[in-house]
């Protein structure tokens, strides 16, 4: 209870700030809660009670509205009964105002909240973008009526990774959480970020034990291989990374720190 008090007064004093260097990102908080530890895989019961002695994991879902080369770029969506719209509002952005989303991938809490309490989208004038695996996944193979209703409300471009998807991003292949998982690797007046998605749920034990992988993962080995190569390259180029499951802001640097990584 006094982690979910803490996050609350975190979400108020971030809910309208800046970081990133000189890249006008604003972190918006969807939803914050708790975990349950069963969620971890490749985690012992000593490593989960060292980290977790209670058994509950520090658990949010956010999005990040980044200001590139003069254009709000809105990064994920939330869930379909979540406050992403509303954290837009609070920071003066109309939703309808936005014009451009990029999606890391197609989980409902990253795509549920482009479609709103009545069925319909809730960005009206946006164009949404998806990497080309995911969508292949998720309406060709798996035929997900959720994500396939979403989507038919928007028009929808495709990206390969390794596309500049749009002037100073560019798509970064960190699959495995999902087949088409997502990154964004930012450029703006020299400065870098890195839009991550969901390589890390629970930075608390998955920076200096980054084989833990989660339940959701389709395909844990690559997810860890990708959590592993982001890691690596932010410590190295000493670049921050902006998270969806991160606690608020949301947005931190890392270093080594033995066999894994450190927030510094």
């Amino acid at each position: 209870m006094t982690r979910i008090i803490l996050a609350l007064i975190i979400s108020i004093i971030v809910s309208s700030c800046s970081f990133a260097g000189s890249i006008e990102t604003i972190p918006l908080i969807d939803r914050q809660g708790e975990s349950d530890t069963s969620l971890l895989i490749n985690a012992s019961d000593s490593e989960k009670e060292e980290y977790f002695p209670d058994g509950e994991m520090p658990s949010q879902i956010l999005a990040f509205y980044v200001k590139v080369q003069g254009q709000g770029v809105l990064f994920d969506a939330g869930l379909q009964d979540g406050n992403i719209t509303a954290g837009l509002m609070k920071n003066g952005i109309n939703p309808s105002d936005v014009k451009t989303i990029l999606i890391t991938h197609l989980h409902p809490d990253h795509f549920g909240g482009l479609v709103n309490f009545s069925g319909k989208a809730s960005f009206l004038n946006a164009v949404v973008y998806v990497s080309a695996p995911e969508y292949d996944y998720w309406v060709n193979e798996l035929k997900h009526k959720p994500v396939i209703s979403a989507l038919s409300l928007y028009q929808v471009h495709t990206f390969q990774y390794g596309d500049e998807v749009l002037p100073g991003i560019r798509a970064v292949d960190t699959s495995g959480h999902t087949p088409g998982h997502a990154s964004f690797f930012i450029e703006e007046g020299g400065e870098k970020l890195i839009i991550a998605g969901d390589i890390l749920h629970f930075p608390e034990i998955q920076m200096p034990h980054p084989e833990v992988s989660v339940r959701y993962d389709v395909d844990p080995v690559k997810a860890e291989q990708s959590r592993r190569f982001i890691l690596d390259y932010a410590a190295w180029k000493d670049i921050p990374i902006a998270g969806m499951h991160i606690t608020p802001p949301g947005i931190i640097r890392v270093r080594k720190s033995g066999e894994g990584y450190e927030t510094y």
